[in-house]
């Protein structure tokens, strides 16, 4: 073989035959290294996910607990009650009883507001004593903290003495011992007939004021003529 032709030959060996195993060696360790990089996210998505389920458990749980008292809280209502009955005194320890048909108290008053269907009043603020006074209406408020009945339509006030007030509206102090009707009343008893805007009574009875446009008819005997009077 001449010289030309070995170094042929030598033209077509590879070169650098040593770096052939580093370069192979570097990837094995690139291999390795992105083999950690998988497992570490791996582990770090699993204990997200761990994390997440977790706060979806509690957030469940908390949230049972929450619907609970929301739970307890709608049992907490208005009361509704059957043929209620209030009984009481006023200042000067006069006795009085507050019934009705039914009776709502309101769960979000804090003085015990309670509405009253077709209440009616015992009470001998309109007498003075003896016989009980008897207050019909259609509904009404009771405050018990008050002492104060709000009556509304149809109000009927009805006396021992034979008297009757017909208005859409009185209220019942029953601590000052006093009526008070912003509406048109109507009256009628044995002395005759008013009709006045307002009234009230007061002194337990003792004083009755007409306001308003007043209008009387006045009997002075049952075997007299009637008479009629105006008056404000």
């Amino acid at each position: 073989m001449t010289a030309s032709a070995a170094q042929g030959l030598e033209a077509l060996q590879p070169t650098h035959h040593g770096n052939w195993e580093p370069r192979r060696a570097l990837t094995l360790n690139a291999a390795r290294r992105r083999t950690a990089l998988v497992s570490l996210l791996r582990m770090i998505f699993a204990g997200g996910a761990i994390a997440i389920s977790l706060l979806v458990i509690a957030q469940m749980f908390f949230g049972s607990q929450g619907g609970s008292t929301e739970s307890t809280e709608a049992v907490s209502t208005d009361v509704r009650m059957l043929n209620p009955r209030f009984t009481g005194r006023d200042e000067n320890l006069t006795p009085y009883t507050v019934t009705a048909d039914s009776a709502i108290r309101r769960s979000d008053s804090a003085i015990g507001l309670t509405d009253l269907d077709r209440p009616r009043l015992e009470y001998d603020l309109l007498t003075g004593g003896g016989a009980e006074s008897l207050v019909l209406a259609e509904s009404g408020v009771y405050d018990p903290s008050n002492r104060i009945i709000d009556l509304n339509t149809e109000v009927n006030l009805n006396t021992a003495e034979g008297y009757s007030f017909a208005t859409d509206h009185a209220r019942v102090y029953l601590r000052e011992e006093r009526v008070v009707g912003e509406e048109p009343v109507d009256g009628n008893g044995p002395m005759g007939q008013i009709r006045a805007d307002r009234f009230e009574i007061h002194d337990g009875g003792d004083r009755v004021i007409f306001e308003g446009r007043v209008r009387a008819r006045i009997v002075q005997d049952r075997t007299d003529t009637a008479t009629d009077g105006d008056g404000n």
